[in-house]
């Protein structure tokens, strides 16, 4: 699922959808009153992906580029994941250089903004949910089906990278 266009395929207790190359990304537009902006390079996805417990957003910022103002949240915790590029990120009065493989959590009144300090763009992963929610995730929320079928697996066994 690498295409340029939109492509949102729904299927039995999972949702998908293609958002293309990252280079792509800046097509993607929104316009008030899904952002108080107009903006360019950012994606909201829980729509496509019928996620009610959680928004995401993939974003592109410019080289050079900044957040325009300064904002918190009233209710929502965010994660925000740098995928690729560099710039730095306000939280509250504290600045972080932000590059590849960087993870910010924001509680809702931390005031936060960032900027694009570099001659490439940056591109990040956006996370938002309740903070006052509770998951019980990791490994405990997994379990193991011994027999169901693995479709690339017809008779050879693979040696699995995270285990037997």
């Amino acid at each position: 699922m690498s295409q340029v266009s939109e492509e949102v395929v729904h299927g039995q207790g999972y949702d998908c959808f293609a958002a293309g190359p990252m280079e792509s990304w800046m097509r993607f537009r929104l316009s008030p009153p899904e952002t108080p902006l107009p903006t360019r390079g950012k994606y909201f996805l829980r729509k496509y992906l019928n996620s009610d417990g959680l928004e995401m957003s993939i974003n592109t910022l410019p080289a050079g580029r900044e957040m325009p103002f300064v904002h918190r949240h009233k209710e929502n915790d965010e994660i925000y994941f740098v995928i690729q590029g560099q710039g730095q990120f306000q939280a509250g009065t504290d600045v972080f250089d932000v590059s590849e493989g960087f993870f910010i959590r924001l509680s809702p009144e931390v005031p936060r903004v960032w900027r694009n300090n570099s001659e490439e763009p940056l591109y990040y992963l956006v996370i938002q949910y309740r903070a006052d929610s509770c998951v019980t995730g990791t490994i405990q929320d997994g379990e193991r089906l011994e027999d169901y079928p693995i479709a690339w697996k017809a008779e050879s066994d693979h040696d699995a990278p995270h285990g037997p």
